[in-house]
């Protein structure tokens, strides 16, 4: 079994700066409730009760968390240990904006920091499955999915469009649920797909930050013929 991959403080601000700016997360509104007094410094439980409140422990692991306060901690006074939030905010806020951009307003702004986003989420899915054996099994299935398609000439994005498109459906852009997804496959293609290989194609296409939804784009584009295209 590979081993874990190593979690370091760049690795951790880079999973937290991913996940705040993709779903718009402001830490700063959380963590100065605790700093009545505008001292830039809070108590370590302070700071992980705000990340806490912030939603960020249901996407970085505790291991993680432990880092990040760790290395924003100082030593007010021999007896008094805080965290400097204001320059734990200062690096994690770099993905939304430049700091002190009224003092230089030529610089040019990048429209998004790209490498925190997959600009091909909408064109494929760059997961590998852990165990090598479903990894080699979902290839299969999609290959075989994607013979049908071409042999029937019917594009399937349209089907899976109609389903998001559902009253009940979540309204995320580009997916639909996992029920939603496999009852596609099932029901409105009429494909024989096993339990286990709709698992894999879940597994495969999933949100990443959100599970229960699958990007059914990035699957129709996989199994389409390659020369077909959508208007995203």
């Amino acid at each position: 079994m590979p081993a874990a991959p190593e979690i370091t403080l760049d690795t951790a601000m880079r999973r937290l700066k991913q996940h705040v700016y993709k779903n718009r997360v402001r830490c700063k509104d959380f963590i100065m409730d605790f700093d009545k007094l505008n001292s830039g410094y809070v108590h370590p439980n302070h700071f992980r009760t705000a990340l806490s409140m912030a939603g960020i422990d249901r996407f970085l692991t505790p291991k993680e968390l432990e880092i990040i306060c760790e290395t924003y901690k100082v030593q007010r006074d021999p007896t008094l240990t805080m965290v400097d939030y204001r320059t734990f905010l200062h690096e994690l806020e770099l993905v939304f904006t430049i700091p002190h951009l009224e003092k230089d307003p030529l610089v040019e702004v990048p429209p998004e920091p790209a490498d925190l986003l997959d600009r091909t989420r909408y064109l494929r899915s760059s997961r590998v499955l852990p165990r090598a054996a479903d990894e080699a099994k979902c290839t299969e299935v999609i290959t075989r999915l994607a013979d049908i398609v071409s042999k029937r000439g019917q594009p399937v994005k349209a089907f899976f469009d109609d389903a998001a498109s559902d009253d009940n459906s979540a309204k995320l852009f580009g997916h639909v649920t996992a029920p939603q997804f496999r009852q596609v496959l099932t029901t409105k293609l009429d494909w024989v797909v096993s339990d286990e290989e709709s698992a894999l194609l879940v597994s495969k296409f999933r949100h990443e930050d959100k599970p229960e939804f699958i990007n059914y784009i990035a699957f129709s584009c996989t199994v389409d013929p390659p020369e077909r295209y959508y208007e995203l």
